[in-house]
């Protein structure tokens, strides 16, 4: 009896059913992470570790699972953004924490002066109309922070406590965000944090002998949004437009003032 061969016999390669190709997920959550580092740098890691445990899972899958191009963007952008945090915190944050600890120092040392009697030092370090507050008007301004969050103690002392303090003064912050010219600082007080912004004049002011543009104003705000301003609410720098609406009104004036010429005999 003849044997009928089977047509697949010396075909070893052919599959008799093919499974369909399946993207691997940790290769799309890699790449998911990665560009998430580019706004939170912790998801870098998470981003290539994902990565190579994908394309390790790739490879071992004997062509059942794809997704290698995800897998390397994933690591790739994870890399990238990783060493852009690394280098913002060890780099451009000591930079920041350098800024802002100067607006803090300044401002630290005024308040120190002020609770001292000091008031021409505590002048020294503001930039006007701030530096033209009489001494009543400095003792008001710091017997009214006084009443509500008692004396100022310190400044915070690198960025650990610079993030603490933000995260306790958040909620006053609010009102103030995206203000030309505001540095919203977090100072302790003898009641705990407080918000104090430092305002300095955008166009270009003096600086104080720190090197740091001086304050034209500081308000302290208190847990209640309760504000205490230097120099005193009311008192502001009239800008340049002002000036220029105010000369054209007074000469509008003059003109209206002005008796017209009489040609008759």
């Amino acid at each position: 009896m003849t044997q009928m061969q089977s047509p697949y016999e010396n075909q070893s390669d052919v599959k008799l059913y093919q499974e369909p190709e399946r993207t691997s997920i940790m290769a799309i959550l890699s790449m998911v992470f990665g560009i998430g580092g580019c706004c939170l740098g912790i998801t870098s890691i998470p981003a290539i570790l994902l990565g190579v445990f994908g394309l390790v899972g790739i490879s071992r899958s004997k062509g059942r699972v794809g997704g290698t191009g995800f897998g390397i963007a994933g690591i790739l952008i994870g890399l990238l953004t990783l060493a852009l945090w690394v280098g913002l915190v060890f780099g451009g944050g000591g930079a920041f924490n350098k800024l802002m600890g100067g607006f803090s120092e300044s401002t630290g040392q005024m308040f120190l002066d002020l609770q001292a009697d000091n008031f021409d030092a505590a002048r020294g370090v503001l930039n006007g109309p701030a530096n033209q507050a009489s001494d009543e008007e400095l003792i008001a301004f710091r017997e009214g922070y006084r009443s509500s969050l008692g004396d100022f103690v310190s400044t915070t002392d690198g960025i650990g406590e610079l993030i603490s303090g933000y995260m306790a003064i958040g909620p006053q912050i609010q009102p103030y965000q995206n203000v030309p010219g505001y540095v919203p600082l977090p100072m302790l007080f003898d009641s705990g944090y407080g918000l104090v912004i430092y305002v300095i004049d955008t166009t270009g002011g003096s600086t104080s002998s720190s090197g740091m543009p001086a304050a034209v104003e500081i308000i302290v705000v208190d847990a209640q949004g309760v504000e205490y301003r230097l120099p005193a609410a009311g008192t502001t720098i009239p800008s340049v437009p002002d000036v220029l609406e105010e000369d054209s009104v007074e000469d509008s004036a003059d003109e209206e003032q002005e008796p017209a010429d009489d040609d008759g005999p």
